[in-house]
């Protein structure tokens, strides 16, 4: 009989969801192989024999971050209305994933490696995301609220930019130590309505044929 796995898959998980939450608590300094071993109670050679390295377990953390963003899209209940629950994606799952794990939306949406997208697990997770995000579209599609000219790539990529662009805006809008405090005439009241109405406008925008590119003709 072989010798049991020390290091499985259940301390992996472990150690991310620990890594998770010390990088919502503490930020990206607090992210040393020790320090992440010694809070998940085990040693620091358990990282290394399951991510390899630190930057290892930073690529396994974005993978975990798409996993916990494509778990709250797809989790939503579908309504009889395809553009509201699209835009629900949205408001619901995109702007509170985004705020509520503010460092792991960052890892995973701006300071992915590239050397970590060409790795099968993170690759899987993001293509998970991009999927659980696509089953929505598809059921806007199905009720002819999207024009046949416009592709599916191009209106997901149109929506979950617009989504990136509203979180990264929110936190910058936030205080110190959360964010610089821009945009300080907004409160949380008002972004509630920016992200609704803006959503809305996008997903109505797909119904309408695109725009001619400059110098076509």
């Amino acid at each position: 009989m072989g010798r049991p796995r020390v290091h499985d898959d259940a301390t992996a998980e472990t150690l991310l969801a620990v890594a998770s939450d010390l990088l919502y608590a503490e930020g990206m300094e607090s992210l040393s192989v020790r320090r992440v071993a010694d809070a998940a109670g085990t040693s620091h050679r358990a990282v290394y024999a399951l991510f390899g390295s630190k930057r290892g377990l930073l690529d396994a953390l974005a993978a975990f971050g798409y996993d916990d963003l494509a778990g709250r899209v797809s989790r939503l209940e579908a309504t009889s209305d395809p553009a509201a629950d699209l835009v629900r994606a949205g408001t619901v799952a995109f702007r509170r994933f985004a705020s509520s794990r503010p460092a792991l939306f960052r890892l995973a949406f701006e300071e992915i490696s590239p050397e970590a997208v060409e790795q099968p697990r993170v690759a899987h997770a993001a293509l998970a995301s991009y999927r659980a995000l696509a089953a929505w579209f598809t059921r806007l599609r199905e009720a002819g609220l999207v024009h046949p000219a416009r592709t599916d790539a191009d209106c997901i990529f149109a929506f979950h930019a617009t989504c990136h662009g509203l979180a990264a805006s929110e936190r910058a809008a936030k205080p110190p130590p959360e964010g610089p405090g821009f945009w300080r005439v907004t409160g949380p009241s008002v972004f509630d309505a920016v992200w609704t109405d803006t959503l809305a406008s996008v997903v109505r925008g797909f119904a309408l044929p695109p725009e001619p590119t400059a110098g076509a003709g």
